[in-house]
């Protein structure tokens, strides 16, 4: 039988040691949220088609916007990087829709809390809602922690340019978007 001074002593040292395990997983979730950026990645395969419901109501599809070149943003009011990152996709979507942009948010939340943040913002692209099957496609995507804000784009002929994990630098977006946005578009019509 373990005395009761030493039981105390045993309880204290995993108080501590559960306290030095919480302050340290704090500073790592701390650190992962403020660090904006990770590395892009380059190429992989073809556009996954998908149908959501828009924050209207209405069925929209991916391949509504085929032949356009496609910024695909998941994104949910909840996530700082991801609201962080919104007045810049906002912009790039007001800057180069005459180039055929198509900026495309798809939010991992619930409708009201979409709505109210689209008009507080001014969103002035698509918001569709995820749904059960979103994790699966965001993995699909390439992104397999599931982790917000990712982004994905896409070229005029439905190849995978790019995709990150965490928040782009307008000079990333540029920097990508802008050889895709001079090259001709597709003779070929949109897909029905």
């Amino acid at each position: 039988m373990i005395s009761p001074p030493f039981k105390n002593l045993i309880l204290l040292i995993a108080a501590v040691a559960a306290l030095v395990a919480g302050y340290r997983l704090s500073l790592s979730l701390q650190s992962s949220a403020t660090t904006p950026t990770t590395a892009v990645a380059y190429g992989g395969g073809q556009a996954i088609d998908f149908t959501l419901n828009d924050v209207e109501g209405k069925n929209r599809s991916l391949k509504e916007w085929h032949g356009q070149v496609i910024v695909l943003n998941f994104w949910a009011t909840w996530c700082p990087p991801c609201r962080e990152e919104i007045p810049l996709l906002i912009k790039l979507q007001q800057q180069y829709a005459a180039n055929n942009l198509q900026v495309i948010g798809v939010a991992i939340d619930n409708l009201n809390a979409v709505r109210s943040y689209r008009e507080t913002v001014g969103m002035n692209y698509p918001t569709l809602l995820g749904d059960d099957n979103t994790m699966q496609l965001i993995a699909d995507y390439g992104n397999r922690s599931g982790s917000l804000p990712y982004t994905v784009i896409i070229d005029r002929h439905g190849a995978i340019a790019a995709r990150k994990l965490g928040i782009f630098t307008r000079a990333e977006l540029e920097s990508l978007l802008d050889p895709l946005l001079t090259k001709t578009p597709p003779l070929s019509p949109k897909p029905s």
